[in-house]
């Protein structure tokens, strides 16, 4: 049996390792599969997994399965049954498992932890103690109340402990440590229940467990220690001591002398005692020991006294640290529960829950005592089978759920009232070196703990239990997976990913070809030119920016990548398995964040007519189209803001140039907006501009922030063009998601008071949303992202671009945490922090360099064909306990066999520099297609190391006969005619295309349109008469004119003309009837007519703009607002004839006991044209083709 099936049997429990590419989610689909063949219901079956994404690829991919089954020919369906491990006998079930998939109620339950839970507790809400009602929160929902709850903190009255940290910490840090409240919440939470429950293990108050923790027993504050050292002083001695060093003729001993009789008189006269000072005379100010303490000879026994004093000092300093420290967390925990209490108030009074409540309540619910049976008997009758996957990334909350779902398998008790055909089971797949989610919680070693755990049970209970291991990879050519194996073949590296010094092996499934390999030499920072006397002094340095490492990288990778597109680089297809042309969606860059050399990388890219898909994640508030949309609003709020009028008129919204800004600051005198007024009667593109601000300071009073963005993004300008249309033009389509998410948050906005402009704008002060746009596989467009996004994905060639130095932005939390519980805080920075402290940080170090590595393992681990290594160096070198990324790359091609790595010229658009020190130099190693003798000697032009081979260039022929053959055959096909489409359904207006102009025919929907057009007016007309006449008659205008001033294509003389011809009919008395109590408004109706002359069934459809049902008589009503209008239905078009004798034969069928009559209402007047029976049935003749 191999490892895939044995893991995928339904009869045992697993916990199954998977390497990168072994397919984890194929093995996941087959067990959900032979699960149900074995007779488990779907209701059944639990399967978590870790994103949203992963559980529709995992759905998508079992009904796939699943459906392939239900319509397969009998030996196909034997031979993939055979496949797995399944009877191939089993036939019928296989095809019935689709259906039975599909009606399950609520269909499979393949979902995400957080979905999982939300539907647990809107199940049994009481149960929870939650409302029925409650809602969950998304992130601006959330931050808001956030934001609230730390305002409400601020302004408590009691509030010593905030007041202490205020004066200990300073603003910047007290607000950092705010922040850290916020995105930290649950894990400062969950750290501190961990020491309470210490504390109350040890008998000790929590203060009291704190301080022993510090090594502080009893406590003490800062001030007790300090003041306890001082009393353990010989201060008899210290007068003697002073005269006798002031008899020294040496200035360091007169100092001396005059600080120790200052501190002997400040003693005996009771004043505090002042620690710094003596501080000062053992240590330096950086903190280290001084050296000499008295620079005589003479002096040996002064000398050797104060020697006496320096380990009580060295003693007090890290006492009075540690007493710090605790008084610190103690403040802070303090005001970290005042934050907390304020912000669930503020959930429960809104009936709300955050992500992490879902998962605490869930968890709360189901290990109950007295309720958790009776909801997992509750669920569908109870569960038998859970699959997790991505078992190292599922935190410690989240296990505890699942194992409150599962306890009961392995003890017996809960067992269903019918046996299932199998035992029950739990699955979990993971691999502890793919864990990179350490911010959000997960630990990788918790994987392998639950591993252990669930086996003991196992075993105890009798139950079948295995942990197979996936190395094989499907994904990966074997010189990419070779690298892979190289890199990390030091046994510090082995257990940084997978807790065992053990070598990591894959194992290579693929061979089409050999995979490319390469190492590109690093790029150095250029010597910053002198300026000298240069007249370009301001803007030199400026201009000096392109020689940054990080821009000429991107530059040179931009080269490249442009270049192998061009020249036709060759990959292998994932599903032909054929070569095929290279084109820019097979590009996968990684960077490990979304720094500058991130943003220079789109960029050059662009530059160099490379199709990119932008950034995987936007941040709204940093981008420049939600910048000009802020701007706007500002200058709304304020027309004098030049400043944000200037970004404005500089914006697409306007499209001023520098010069056009220039020119409107020439008077200095005069504000923008004032310039901009006196010269627009002379340049129309300042016109055009001081129109469209002239506009939006008119429409802004008026509007919510969501209404205001609205007509602004759909305005049209002189060549028909919308602002939304404009902004795409200029900024790309990667702004069209910051333009919707601009919208988004303004309607969210309202949920939570912020309607305005003003609201709006306080709201963005502190918003951090971030788009997160999906860059899957199949697109034709680079993808540039963070390795923590390319989790799951892949690509034939993978680059790596790698800065030097990466820090950590966790490093400047003040509130450090341990996985063991341990919770301190960092005030005054590594030389104030006590050991306790310091260990914190190391762990924390150490923690995080692991995780690096595991990062760095997902993302060489993305590629299929080709991974490319690149970097730069810069001033800030690693200093962590393992190396960067790029001296891991190197040190994985020293590793290599020399005779399979050889030195290959790189194609240079930049200039790569060269290193400060010597001992950095680049030594490209040459196997033995190199050209130097010597396996260390630096070459002299630019050269890359090549592991495996360079992927051949197509030629013209090859990538013409490949187009030629990726055609499918329906495309040269015509098309199968229906020979069962007899009947066609049309408009009434429709019915015949005698009589009509190439100017009656209606446009095309698809077609833009300039302005409003006469389609435009009449249906804006339509809409009126439909909303208007259900209306109060007081409110009828006023309604109408604030509907009219809503829509974008519209001007002032427009919108008061149609509001006119509206308000003429409703208010005019020969109408009432028309709009009475027995009118309805767009009555839809559709039918059978008669017969034609060829004995086919004539069928119409319709909308009627007004009918009017009396005691004895129905009228039919169609609004004309065409201009001017004619006197008599008689003059009116054949087409409109015909639609309203269609209406009437319709309807003498429905009413065929009261008169059915028609007329035309035209606004042009307004006049009503009743149509004679006559002309009725002179129509209704020609429909019938009589």
């Amino acid at each position: 049996m191999n490892p895939q099936n044995a893991a995928a049997d339904p009869e045992v429990s697993c916990f199954l390792t998977a390497n990168a590419g072994s397919g984890k989610t194929s093995t996941l689909v087959n067990r959900v599969a032979r699960l149900l063949l074995r007779g488990a219901k779907p209701e059944h079956i639990l399967c978590v997994t870790y994103t949203k994404a992963a559980a529709a690829e995992m759905q998508g991919r079992l009904y796939e399965r699943l459906g392939g089954w239900a319509v397969a020919e009998d030996e196909k369906l034997a031979d993939q049954l055979r496949a797995i491990d399944e009877n191939p006998d089993d036939l019928a079930t296989a095809r019935a498992l689709f259906a039975k998939a599909l009606e399950t109620p609520g269909g499979l339950k393949i979902q995400t932890i957080h979905a999982f839970c939300e539907k647990l507790l809107r199940r049994f809400p009481l149960e929870a103690g939650l409302s029925p009602s409650f809602q969950v929160l998304d992130d601006l929902i959330a931050r808001d109340l956030a934001q609230k709850a730390l305002e409400g903190l601020l302004t408590l009255p009691e509030g010593a402990h905030r007041d202490h940290l205020i004066r200990t910490l300073k603003a910047q840090k007290f607000e950092q440590l705010l922040s850290q409240f916020i995105y930290q919440h649950d894990r400062i939470r969950e750290a501190l229940d961990t020491l309470l429950a210490a504390a109350e293990h040890n008998g000790l108050s929590f203060s009291g467990y704190l301080f022993k923790r510090l090594d502080l027993d009893p406590p003490m504050t800062p001030e007790q220690v300090v003041d306890a050292f001082a009393d353990g002083l010989n201060w008899d001695v210290m007068p003697e001591m002073a005269r006798s060093l002031a008899t020294i003729n040496t200035k360091g001993n007169q100092s001396l002398s005059e600080t120790l009789l200052r501190l002997s008189e400040a003693r005996k006269n009771g004043e505090p005692f002042d620690f710094e000072t003596l501080h000062a005379v053992f240590y330096t100010a950086k903190g280290e020991p001084r050296k000499d303490l008295c620079s005589s000879k003479s002096a040996q026994a002064d000398r050797d006294t104060l020697e006496r004093w320096r380990e009580p000092l060295a003693e007090a300093v890290e006492k009075r640290k540690a007493a710090e420290t605790a008084l610190n967390t103690l403040y802070t925990l303090r005001l970290f529960e005042d934050f907390s209490v304020i912000y669930q108030d503020l959930k429960r009074r809104t009936g709300a829950l955050d992500f992490q409540d879902l998962i605490s309540r869930a968890k709360r619910l189901l290990s109950g005592a007295t309720m958790s049976q009776w909801v997992l008997f509750k669920m569908d009758g109870g569960l038998e089978h859970v699959l997790v996957d991505e078992g190292q990334d599922t935190s410690g909350d989240q296990w505890d759920i699942i194992d409150a779902l599962v306890d009961d398998f392995f003890s017996g008790a809960g067992a269903p009232i019918f046996q299932a055909r199998i035992d029950r089971t739990i699955f979990a797949v993971g691999d502890e070196k793919q864990s990179i989610y350490g911010f959000q919680g997960a630990k990788p070693d918790l994987f392998l703990g639950k591993r252990q755990y669930y086996q003991t049970r196992a075993e105890r209970a009798g139950k079948r239990f295995v942990v197979p291991q996936l190395v094989q990879s499907w994904r990966s050519l074997p010189q990419v997976l070779g690298f892979v194996d190289s890199a990390f073949d030091a046994p510090d590296l082995s257990e940084a990913l997978n807790f065992t010094a053990e070598r990591i092996l894959h194992d290579a499934r693929r061979s089409e070809r050999p995979a490319t390999v390469e190492l590109w030499p690093p790029i150095y920072p250029l010597p910053v030119p002198d300026l000298g006397e240069s007249d370009d002094e301001d803007i030199a340095p400026v201009d000096a920016s392109g020689a940054a490492p990080a821009k000429r990288l991107a530059q040179q990778l931009a080269f490249h990548i442009a270049q192998d597109i061009k020249q036709g680089r060759s990959v292998i297809d994932k599903g032909s398995r054929q070569a095929r042309p290279m084109h820019a969606g097979d590009v996968l860059i990684l960077v490990r964040k979304r720094d500058a050399l991130f943003e220079h990388i789109i960029r050059e890219l662009k530059q160099a007519g490379v199709p990119v898909s932008g950034a995987d994640r936007l941040k709204l508030s940093d981008h420049i189209a939600f910048q000009d949309l802020r701007a706007l609003m500002r200058v709304c709020l304020q027309a004098g803001d030049s400043l944000s009028l200037a970004a404005v008129l500089r914006s697409p919204l306007c499209d001023l140039s520098e010069d056009d800004l220039f020119t409107l600051t020439r008077d200095e005198k005069a504000s923008l907006w004032q310039a901009l007024n006196r010269l627009a009667e002379d340049n129309p593109r300042f016109s055009e501009a001081q129109n469209f601000i002239g506009w939006a300071l008119s429409e802004a009073p008026q509007r919510t922030a969501f209404d205001f963005l609205g007509l602004v993004l759909n305005r049209r300008d002189g060549a028909g063009r919308t602002q939304r249309q404009r902004f795409v033009t200029r900024l790309g389509v990667e702004c069209e998601d910051v333009l919707d998410e601009t919208l988004n948050l303004a309607l969210k906005g309202e949920g939570v008071g912020a309607i305005g402009l003003i609201d709006f704008l306080n709201l963005c002060e502190f918003n951090a949303s971030e788009i997160k746009r999906e860059q899957e596989e199949g697109g034709d467009r680079v993808r540039v992202m963070t390795v923590h996004g390319s989790k799951g994905l892949e690509a034939p060639w993978v680059i790596l671009p790698m800065a030097p130095g990466f820090k950590s932005t966790r490093n400047d939390d003040l509130l450090l945490m341990s996985d063991e519980g341990d919770l301190l805080v960092s005030a005054r920075g590594k030389d104030g922090d006590p050991e306790a402290v310091s260990a914190l940080k190391s762990a924390r170090a150490l923690r995080e360099a692991k995780e690096g590595l595991r990062l760095f393992y997902v993302a060489l681990t993305r590629a299929r064909d080709r991974l490319t290594l690149c970097g730069y160096r810069g001033s800030r070198a690693a200093n962590g306990p393992f190396p960067d990324w790029y001296d891991l790359a190197q040190d994985g091609f020293d590793r290599l066999p020399r005779e399979a790595v050889v030195g290959v010229e790189l194609d240079t658009v930049v200039e790569f520099g060269a290193p400060k020190a010597p001992s950095e130099k680049w030594e490209p190693v040459f196997g033995s297609a190199g050209a130097s003798k010597n396996a260390h000697e630096p070459s002299e032009k630019t050269e890359l190391l090549l592991f495996g081979e360079r992927a051949p260039l197509m030629t013209a022929e090859a990538q013409a006969a490949q187009i030629q053959t990726g055609l499918p055959t329906f495309i040269s096909a015509a098309p199968t005619p229906d020979p069962e489409a007899d009947v066609v359904w049309r408009a009434v207006s429709q019915l015949s295309d005698e009589d009509r102009s190439a100017e009656d025919r209606a446009p095309s929907p698809l077609a833009e349109q300039k302005g409003q057009g006469r389609f435009g007016r009449g249906l804006k007309i339509h809409k009126l008469f439909e909303i208007l006449p259900a209306l109060p008659v007081a409110d009828r205008d006023d309604v109408a004119a604030r509907w009219l001033k809503r829509q974008p294509d519209l001007d002032d003389a427009q919108r008061d003309e149609i509001r006119q011809a509206v308000m003429g009919v409703l208010t005019d008395a020969r109408f009432a009837d028309a709009f009475g109590p027995d009118s309805r408004p767009e009555v839809a109706l559709a039918g059978q007519v008669g017969v034609n002359a060829r004995g086919e069934a004539v069928f119409m459809s319709g909308r009627i703009d007004r009918l009017v049902i009396g005691p004895e008589r129905v009228l039919v009503i169609d609004y004309k607002s065409n201009r001017p209008a004619p006197d008599s239905a008689e003059e009116a078009a054949a087409d409109y004839q015909r639609q309203m004798a269609g209406y009437v034969a319709l309807l003498r069928q429905i009413y065929p006991d009261k008169s059915v009559e028609a007329a035309l209402l035209w606004t042009d007047g307004p006049k009503l044209t009743p149509l004679s029976e006559a002309l009725v049935n002179l129509r209704l003749s020609e429909i019938r083709g009589h």
